[in-house]
Formats: C-alpha cells, sequence, structure tokens
C-alpha cells in the first residue's frame, strides 16, 4: 500500500482542521481502506465562545460525507467534555446517545457526527483514524483469524472481539485506555469490523494505519499471491434485465444494475456457501444484505428462493417492532461466475459493485486461508435492522419519479433528442444518448448521463450497442427514438434518389432496427415504454419536403402497428408530432430561411405561425415526449400528440 503523504502540501495548512481534512482524504482516497462513505476521522483541538471562553472540542467526520472527497465542511465540531462525560455512563441507548451527540454540536445546524464519535473522544490522542481496511479484515474473517492477526502484529496491535459500534465499543475500550494499554498499542484491530490507529499528530496516525494495512496485505501475498479480479465476463444481456425485472418487482421500484465482480472459474457454489458467514465488514450488510442470490437456470425461481429465504431471516429476529425492508437481493451470482448488484438508484447499486469486488478478493485468500466466518446473522441482522440505520432511511427524501428507470434516446446529441435527455435525466432516470455527432461524448459523459457514438443505420452496431446498455445499467425501460434527417428544397419532380434513400434510412428503417433490438429488453422493462418522434408533415405536409414527410408517415405506421403487436406485453408505443422546432441541427439558416420564402413570411413570422403565435422550443417537445414515460399517461398507447401551438389543418 502506498503511503500518499506529501510534507510540502502538509507543511501549507495552518489548522487542525485542514490538517484532518487533508490526511482524512488520504485515507478514503484508498479504496483498500474504505469504500463510499466508510471509515471516520477525527482531531482534538479547541476554540474560543461568544463569551471569550475556551472550550475543548473534537472534530469528528460528519455521517453521509465520503472520507476520499470532501473537506473541512465534513467534520462537525463538539464539545468533547460532553462526550467524555456520555463515556462514564454505565448505558446509553442508542437513541440517546444520538440526541446526546447532537446536543454536543457547537453548530446547531452541523450535519449529524459519526456514531463513532464518543470512542474517537475516549482515545486520548489528537488525531485518530478508523478504517475498514480489506486486508485486515480478510485475515480477521476466518476461523483464525484472532491467531493470525496476533502472529502478524505481535504485542504491539490491541486485537479486540467485535461489539456493535457506538456506546458499547466506547464502553469495551475504557479498560485498556485505563490501563494504558491502548496508548502503548500503534493500533487497534477489531475484529469483523476494522482498524483504529491514533497519535498526536496526522502524519504518525495517517502512517500508522497505512503500515497496518500493508503488513497485512504483504502477509497475504506472501503466502498466497496475488489475487487479480475481473468484472469481464458476459452474461446474457436478456438474462440480466429479465432478472432485473424480477428483482425490481420483489422491490416494489425499478432498479439499477450494475456488473459485479467475476467469480473464480467453478467457484459460484463454494463462493456462494462462505458469503452465508457474514459480510467482509459489518456496514456491507446494508449495503449488499446478509447473502446474495444466486441464480442457476431460472432467474424467477431463484428470486423466489431468495425473498423467502430472506423474510426467514428476518423472522428469525421475532420482534414485532422491526419492518422488514424490500426482500430483493443486493447481489446476484450467476452460474457463468459473473455478478451483478442491484440498487434503488445508480449510487446504491455502484457501492454495492465495488463492495463485490472487495469481497470476492476477500473471500478468494480466505478460501486459500482455509475458510470464511465473519460476524454471526445475528449481529448482521442487528446491524441491518439497527434503528439508527432505519431513522436514516426514514429522514431520506421520496425519489424522483424516474429513480430507478433506464432510458435510451437516439439522435441525443442536440435539438428534441438533447432536450428529452435533459427532462428524463431531472426526472431521476438513468440516461443513455446514442448519436452519430461524436459532440455528444463532451456533454453526456458520466455515469447515469453517458453517450454512445452510434450510426443508427448499422444494425449491428444497434444491437451491440443495447447489449452494452443493458451490461451498464441492467435493462432498458424507456425508449425515444429521435433520429433524423432533413433536407428541404427539392420538389418532387428534382428530388435526388440518394436524398429520397437517406431519408427513408435514417427516418424510418433505422427506427425499425432500434426498435427490433430494444423489445428484447424492452419486454421485461419496468412500466416499458417507447416514443416516436414524429412530424407534424405527417398530418398536414409540406410542399418541397416529400421524402422528410413521407419517412415521417411511413414511421407513424410503424409505430402504430407496434403499439397494436406490443400492447399485451405492457409496452405502450406514442407518437409526438412537433412543428416548427427551431433550435435544433435540422433547421440551418438557410433552410429555415428557405421554408420562410416559400409561404411569403419574414423568418420571425415564420417561426410563430402556429395559432398561439408562440415559437416552439426542443424543450417543450421534451416535456411532451416524457409525459408518455414518466407516469402521466400510463395507461396510453397508440396516439398521436401535436406539439406545434396549434395548427388549423392538423386541427
Amino acid at each position: 500500500m502506498r503511503n500518499r503523504w506529501d510534507a510540502k502540501r502538509a507543511s501549507s495548512l495552518e489548522t487542525d482542521l485542514a490538517m484532518r481534512a487533508y490526511s482524512s482524504r488520504l485515507i478514503g482516497e484508498d479504496t483498500a481502506l474504505v469504500l463510499h462513505g466508510g471509515g471516520n476521522t477525527s482531531v482534538k483541538s479547541t476554540t474560543v465562545d461568544r463569551f471569550g471562553d475556551k472550550l475543548e472540542i473534537i472534530w469528528v467526520k460528519a455521517s453521509g460525507f465520503d472520507l476520499g472527497a470532501m473537506g473541512e465542511e465534513g467534520f462537525t465540531a463538539l464539545s468533547l467534555l460532553h462526550l467524555l462525560r456520555l463515556a462514564e455512563l454505565e448505558s446509553l441507548s442508542d437513541s440517546d446517545m444520538v440526541n446526546e451527540v447532537r446536543r454536543a454540536r457547537l453548530d446547531s445546524n452541523a450535519a449529524a457526527a459519526s456514531i463513532e464519535a464518543i470512542v474517537h473522544a475516549i482515545i486520548p490522542f489528537k488525531y485518530v483514524d478508523h478504517s475498514h481496511a480489506d486486508a485486515v479484515l480478510t485475515i480477521s474473517n476466518t476461523p483464525e483469524g484472532a491467531r493470525l492477526l496476533s502472529e502478524i502484529y505481535g504485542e504491539n496491535v490491541l486485537i479486540l472481539p467485535y461489539v456493535k459500534p457506538g456506546f458499547d465499543l466506547a464502553v469495551q475500550l475504557k479498560p485498556y485506555i485505563t490501563s494504558g494499554r491502548l496508548q502503548a498499542a500503534d493500533a487497534v484491530i477489531l475484529e469483523h469490523h476494522g482498524v483504529f490507529t491514533y497519535a498526536d499528530n496526522a502524519r504518525d496516525s495517517y502512517e500508522r494505519m497505512v503500515d497496518i494495512a500493508t503488513r497485512a496485505g504483504n502477509w497475504l501475498e506472501r503466502r498466497y499471491g496475488p489475487v487479480e479480479i475481473a468484472g469481464e465476463a458476459d452474461t446474457d444481456p436478456v438474462l440480466v434485465a429479465r432478472t432485473r425485472r424480477i428483482a425490481s418487482d420483489i422491490a416494489g421500484q425499478p432498479l439499477i444494475s450494475r456488473k459485479g465482480a467475476t467469480l473464480p472459474d467453478g467457484q459460484v457454489e463454494k463462493f456462494a456457501a462462505m458469503l452465508r458467514k457474514g459480510t467482509l465488514t459489518p456496514e456491507h450488510v446494508i449495503h449488499n444484505k446478509p447473502f446474495p442470490a444466486v441464480v442457476a437456470d431460472d432467474p424467477q425461481l431463484a428470486m423466489e428462493y431468495f425473498e423467502a429465504d430472506y423474510r426467514d431471516y428476518f423472522d428469525r429476529a421475532a420482534d414485532g417492532t422491526l419492518t422488514m425492508l424490500p426482500p430483493y437481493p443486493h447481489w446476484v451470482l450467476f452460474a457463468d461466475g459473473s455478478s451483478r448488484s442491484f440498487g434503488p438508484n445508480l449510487k446504491r447499486a455502484m457501492i454495492s459493485s465495488d463492495v463485490s469486488f472487495a469481497t470476492v478478493r476477500a473471500l478468494s485468500y480466505a478460501s486459500a486461508i482455509g475458510d470464511w466466518q465473519g460476524l454471526t446473522e445475528a449481529d448482521l441482522r442487528d446491524l441491518e435492522y439497527w434503528e439508527l440505520e432505519q431513522a436514516k432511511l426514514k429522514s431520506q427524501k421520496p425519489p424522483l419519479e424516474l429513480t430507478g428507470k433506464i432510458a435510451v434516446v437516439s439522435g441525443a446529441a442536440a435539438g428534441i433528442g438533447k432536450a428529452c435527455t435533459e427532462v428524463l435525466a431531472a426526472k431521476g432516470a438513468v440516461v443513455v444518448g446514442l448519436d452519430l455527432d461524436a459532440a455528444i461524448l463532451q456533454r453526456m459523459n458520466r455515469p447515469g448521463f453517458e453517450s454512445l457514438v452510434l450510426d443508427l443505420v448499422d444494425e449491428a452496431g444497434v444491437k451491440a450497442a443495447l447489449a452494452e446498455i443493458v451490461d451498464r445499467y441492467g435493462g432498458i425501460d424507456i425508449l425515444i427514438s429521435n433520429a433524423g434527417i432533413f433536407r428541404t428544397g427539392a420538389r418532387i419532380e428534382a428530388l435526388e434518389d440518394d436524398d429520397w434513400d437517406a431519408a427513408m434510412a435514417v427516418n424510418l428503417t433505422s427506427h425499425r432496427k432500434l426498435l427490433k433490438h430494444s423489445i428484447p429488453f424492452l419486454r421485461h422493462g419496468v412500466d416499458p415504454a417507447v416514443v416516436f418522434v414524429g412530424s407534424r408533415n405527417v398530418l398536414a405536409p409540406g410542399a418541397a419536403a416529400a421524402a422528410y414527410s413521407v419517412s415521417k408517415a411511413g414511421l407513424t405506421q410503424l409505430a402504430r402497428v407496434a403499439a397494436l403487436e406490443l400492447a399485451e406485453e405492457g409496452i405502450t408505443v406514442n407518437v409526438i408530432h412537433p412543428d416548427a422546432v427551431f433550435d435544433t441541427n435540422l433547421w440551418t439558416k438557410e433552410a429555415l430561411e428557405t421554408s420562410a420564402k416559400r409561404y411569403g413570411l419574414t423568418v420571425e413570422q415564420y417561426k410563430t405561425r402556429n395559432l398561439m403565435k408562440t415559437e416552439i422550443t426542443s424543450a417543450d417537445v421534451g416535456r411532451a415526449a416524457v409525459a408518455f414515460v414518466d407516469g402521466t399517461l400510463r395507461r396510453t398507447t397508440g396516439a398521436q400528440l401535436p406539439v406545434d401551438g396549434g395548427n388549423e389543418r392538423v386541427i
């Protein structure tokens, strides 16, 4: 493990909090130490209150912040004396602990501090670091873990049995602090939980953490060699989409699925059995539940088995005060060794996927050591249904209406397609844009809002792109088929075959190919919906636009037939007919001037020639298209909706 300390950077930091934020990021940026908000850090300091009195305080990482990305804003200042007095109590319930730690805040509006705040307070050093170092936990989570850790670290590291984080952990540490044993040690390792290091300066505490993790990692590599975990297995995309739909039905909401770690050849059953014996670190039960689902041949049976198994696990708590979480798997292992994560949104699915890689790496080593033994089922259930975790879930804001949905938009680089992607994303959907224009890569370039450069006339390319989208996100729920070209000005007598053929290829045939290869995934979508972008010309064609008008009319007929064919599978198919949308790439300055001249109008008159005398924008069309897919018009199929400001000929 690389020591990331930069002495020059550190020497420029002028406050305790600035130093604390810097060394915390060094820990958080190393995924072998913490993942996605895991771990916590603190620094003891002083401040002067409003009355000029000096106060002893402790800055503690706030709950919900990520060590690897946060700065000073990620810490909450607490009264050190208040926390130390809490540690002297004989007992303290979790809810009372949370309330008391809130009362200890210097700023009542500050974020809630980590549940480990009291633990950080009683450790008698200025800087305290806590991580979930994978290598340490890998060794800890074996039947002989405590003995092996003792051999590796000797007497310089305290190795303590697992207790629940929070007040219970503070109680466990107190006698070791009182006796001086903690102060004499370089670190504390909590079995199945993680590592605490501490010192009176940030560098020593950080470098002790690196040393502890490095020694564990070196021990594993010396004995068993390096372990590389792949994520490249290509599971049948239709199987992935079907599994996601079944899991979504159990969850009662659409789920996002990400590719997880690939298991070693022939080890699915063995790893599945090991995973019944605990997670890598306690918080992973929140991300991946206490065990994964295993799909052999039939995902329906596998999901039903998991649901029943999870209900039994919940019922064994025999606690009538608990409300069961949705019994869908967060992690699924497939017979070919591939795995997928499942989450209610992209962030949760990505966390689950990352946890799968760390877990499979640890299991690979544990398998070589002998076996795997994490926390007991009862301990895991206590954490999964811990009142503090339940409170976090209850405090979350309701999701946006398209959260968990996966949308594909063709012709998405500009204009109407661009507007559709923006409306979909604003409503919470994962959106993938398709376009021939490589400029789309600059705009849609992040997970959950990304793009593929694609010639939609290329059927093999279309098929591969859709499979790639399913591989990335788990399925397809929404298709907005928008790609189009418009070559204006040629009357039928002068219309060239190349212009006619190009219009038919792009405006009609490419849509058929896109729909054809989307259907196998849409039938496993959640409330699946297709919207075709037609044109006012379908209902009221104009002169010198034969190729465009005929191709859009054919597209509308294709949509009507698709609505008839797909209704029995629950897939809605609708058409919108925009007109005079001039903020698109279809309308060049020259094309606009030519069309206006043909009608004897100025450009401004031409742009507002509808009954409402208003200009129609791409955003107007985008909102109309999304109304067919966001639940607004959920029971409508085969409809044609004009978005034209009112046209006498259409009406």
